[in-house]
């Protein structure tokens, strides 16, 4: 059996204990793989046993071995991760298995980054067969309006309209980039902070969002402007800031490590007008800096939960130098 993932939901109470998710969308396959584990949850799946390809030859082994579930007792899902190259063939000898389709002590979620699939293959049919597939494929303008509002629902209504409108606009094919707003709207709504001031500003206030760009551009006047003005107004945003400077160390981070800068930080949803910003930010720091600084990202977030005795606005402050400074 074959799915969309925008129709996943649809799906879950007919599949049977093997789901098989790939295509080209990342943001559509983690989010599939969300759903059904969240659906396996409420049936008592809370055990997790996880494959790479170093475990790839003893796939059938594992499996057999777990057939009874976690040393708990514990229902049990054997995730497999396949993230490179063509699919193995011993991912055939899982449909082999003697009664895999009936065991209700496990359930087989196989993630895979291929975005298509040889539907001659003994594999395909065996999994069309028995397990549910699920294509995660880049979606068309209107779908990915329709993905967007359902995963808007914590917006109130009369907020929702122009949020859908703006995120789809300024980034519209980058579902990335749209995740990485949602996950700030969920941290905004979880603090109980008014988003009437995240958007628009006057020239007497800043917006949390502008500290990205006087951060990337290595202006330190204007981000230590910017923090100062929160400080005084709007301090609530201190988490919001603490995601934001994440955002920018751990994106150039990893950006600094790959062959292709440039295209890591798209994947990382980075607005291609922020893209040069960011890669002159990356030639400007060590890759030593920038990891060593994700501690200090981590030490800022437990500033700004009270769970340090640290004074959070030095710290932010500190940090502020710390970035746009050699």
């Amino acid at each position: 059996m074959k799915c969309e993932s925008l129709s996943l939901g649809k799906y879950l109470e007919k599949s049977q204990n093997i789901f098989f998710i790939y295509g080209s969308e990342v943001v559509l396959r983690n989010n599939s793989k969300d759903l059904i584990k969240k659906y396996l949850s409420q049936k008592g799946f809370n055990e997790r046993r996880l494959i790479t390809k170093e475990n790839f030859d003893q796939i059938e082994q594992i499996i057999i071995e777990s057939s009874g579930g976690s040393l708990f007792g514990s229902k049990l899902i054997i995730d497999i991760s396949h993230d490179q190259g063509r699919l193995p063939d011993k991912l055939e000898k899982i449909f082999q298995i003697e009664n895999i389709f009936n065991n209700e002590n496990i359930t087989i979620i196989i993630n895979s980054h291929n975005e298509k699939l040889n539907t001659k293959t003994k594999l395909y049919k065996a999994m069309e067969k028995n397990a549910l597939i699920v294509e995660c494929r880049k979606l068309k303008s209107f779908e990915e309006k329709i993905w967007l509002k359902a995963q808007l629902e914590f917006i109130p209504e009369k907020d929702k309209k122009n949020l859908i409108k703006n995120m789809s606009e300024l980034n519209a094919g980058n579902l990335v980039a749209q995740q990485n707003e949602i996950n700030i709207l969920k941290l905004i709504y979880e603090n109980d902070m008014d988003i009437s001031n995240l958007f628009y500003t006057d020239s007497a206030e800043f917006a949390p969002f502008e500290l990205e760009d006087a951060l990337v551009n290595l202006n330190v006047k204007h981000a230590l402007r910017i923090t100062n003005s929160i400080k005084d107004s709007e301090a609530h945003y201190a988490p919001l800031l603490v995601w934001i400077i994440g955002k920018i160390v751990t994106s150039s981070a990893i950006a600094k490590q790959n062959t292709n800068p440039r295209l890591s930080l798209e994947k990382s949803g980075i607005w291609s007008s922020k893209i040069s910003s960011y890669m002159n930010f990356i030639k400007f720091h060590s890759l030593q800096k920038l990891i060593s600084m994700q501690k200090n990202v981590y030490e800022l977030d437990l500033t700004s939960k009270g769970l340090s005795q640290k004074n959070f606005w030095d710290d932010v402050d500190r940090m502020i130098v710390n970035l746009t400074t050699n």
